[in-house]
């Protein structure tokens, strides 16, 4: 089995790689940080440099896999978050938080159809905070806050996995997984002015968070990775 697995290199998407290299997997991980990029290459997979907020860095990697790697047998789109505290545009103009979430992993996705083998699964990592967003996914709302970017992208990315699931219907096994929660980096990051809503269970809400396990979180995308057709 050839794997890729996008944000690799801690919480989630570091537990899912760990888990297909047990089985003997060649996992590919990327990520931005060089050294939290050795810490997956000690599990056996190999770490690639990607900058996943920009359309171009993920057209980059998926332009540069098939000199590396015969085909995929595997992708698991794990990289995102709601990492903006206040609105960011991307250098190619695009909101951060939805470049990060779902225009970058839907391009490469998109881009790596060609390398895709017999029988591959593609595991989108989604989040029930899509839930959170009430109004038009496709407008930007003029009101700013972490999560509610997020909510928005991850609402799109889901659209866009059903979509494309209908269109590559036969071909490949296509899985959107809401890991649940765990207490990764990302989350870790967060400040209480980044979920409105919660400020005043601030406190509370940590605690729960801080429960959250990445191993047990990957298990599901996990199996996705590995379930035959």
């Amino acid at each position: 089995m050839i794997a890729l697995v996008t944000g690799g290199t801690g919480g989630i998407g570091l537990e899912i790689a760990r888990n297909l290299a047990q089985t003997g997997a060649s996992v590919t991980v990327t990520g931005r940080d060089e050294d939290r990029g050795a810490t997956a290459a000690e599990l056996g997979a190999r770490f690639v440099r990607v900058d996943h907020l920009t359309v171009a860095g993920n057209l980059s990697l998926a332009h540069r896999l098939p000199q590396e790697v015969s085909h995929l047998d595997v992708v698991v789109n794990n990289v995102g978050g709601a990492a903006f505290t206040r609105r960011t545009r991307t250098a190619e103009g695009h909101e951060a938080t939805l470049s990060l979430n779902y225009l970058g992993p839907i391009a490469l996705t998109q881009a790596l159809l060609p390398l895709l083998g017999d029988r591959a699964r593609i595991v989108q990592i989604v989040s029930s905070a899509y839930t959170m967003h009430t109004g038009d996914p496709f407008t930007e709302p003029g009101t700013y806050s972490a999560i509610s970017a997020y909510a928005r992208a991850k609402q799109l990315n889901l659209l866009a996995t059903l979509s494309l699931a209908r269109a590559l219907a036969g071909r490949a096994r296509i899985n959107a997984v809401n890991p649940g929660m765990a207490w990764t980096p990302g989350v870790r990051a967060m400040s209480r002015d980044d979920v409105p809503a919660w400020r005043y269970v601030w406190p509370l809400m940590r605690l729960i968070q801080r429960r959250g396990s990445s191993r047990n979180a990957a298990r599901t995308p996990t199996a996705a990775a590995q379930s035959a057709r």
